[in-house]
């Protein structure tokens, strides 16, 4: 999708936006649907019933065409793509800290607010209504996901098929940060879907997804990591949200 901007002297590549319908689930790792390969781990837990408001999610993770015009328009570093190529693929070695100049730089650009998904909304999306590890089942195949180096490193976005909200790459090819704090365990997390930012540790934040490099667990809905906000790998890079 592209959009001619005012004020601005070229076309402008947004990302593709899906509405998601407002809903509850069950947040987290539990006995029976989230313990394949190795179990669930204890900052899963405890799993609650969480509250999500419609809202709009990327339809694939940020790619590099996306965030280069970022990039050429503001001034910002061009993050290095490892020589596997830019264009659709998802951009790579961007902080969190990166991606909130992207959602602020998006959001003056183009007259709406984007910003990170939630923690909730982000695993809310990628169970998309399912009650299983994955999205599609409890297990994992080469023709789900991205992951266990069987490519060597990311591929373009939408390569895989998408799930029942019509997301891809959720699910493998990069890990994307969320907006929340991390918390060692969902004791005292919000209900409503919010970001949990007013307590744990402001300077490491949250990633969801697993990538190209990992293992069938880390790509479970329900798994969950953290890092510095400043830090940069090539196994990580974000998708926009927007509240409706």
């Amino acid at each position: 999708m592209y959009a001619t901007l005012p004020n601005y002297s070229t076309t402008l590549p947004l990302p593709r936006m899906v509405h998601l319908p407002p809903g509850r689930f069950l947040m987290g790792g539990i006995e029976g649907r989230d313990d394949v390969e190795g179990g669930c781990t204890a900052n899963e837990r405890p799993a609650r019933q969480v509250y999500i408001a419609a809202f709009a999610l990327g339809k694939y993770p940020v790619t590099f065409d996306e965030y280069d015009a970022f990039c050429e328009a503001s001034g910002f570093p061009l993050p290095d793509d490892k020589g596997w190529g830019r264009g659709k693929r998802p951009v790579i070695n961007v902080s969190w800290d990166d991606a909130q100049a992207y959602c602020h730089w998006l959001s003056s650009m183009n007259g709406v607010t984007y910003r990170l998904p939630s923690e909730a909304e982000w695993e809310y999306a990628t169970r998309s209504g399912s009650h299983t590890a994955y999205p599609w089942g409890m297990q994992i195949t080469s023709a789900h996901a991205n992951h266990h180096m069987q490519h060597g490193m990311t591929t373009p976005v939408g390569s895989y098929p998408p799930n029942a909200f019509g997301l891809h790459d959720l699910c493998g090819n990069v890990w994307e940060w969320v907006q929340d704090c991390w918390h060692d365990s969902y004791h005292g997390a919000p209900a409503n879907g919010q970001a949990w930012e007013d307590s744990g540790d402001h300077h490491e934040r949250v990633l969801r997804g697993g990538s190209w490099n990992d293992r069938p667990r880390y790509l479970r809905a329900a798994y969950r990591v953290k890092d510095y906000a400043s830090g940069h790998q090539i196994f990580r890079g974000f998708r926009v949200a927007r509240s409706l």
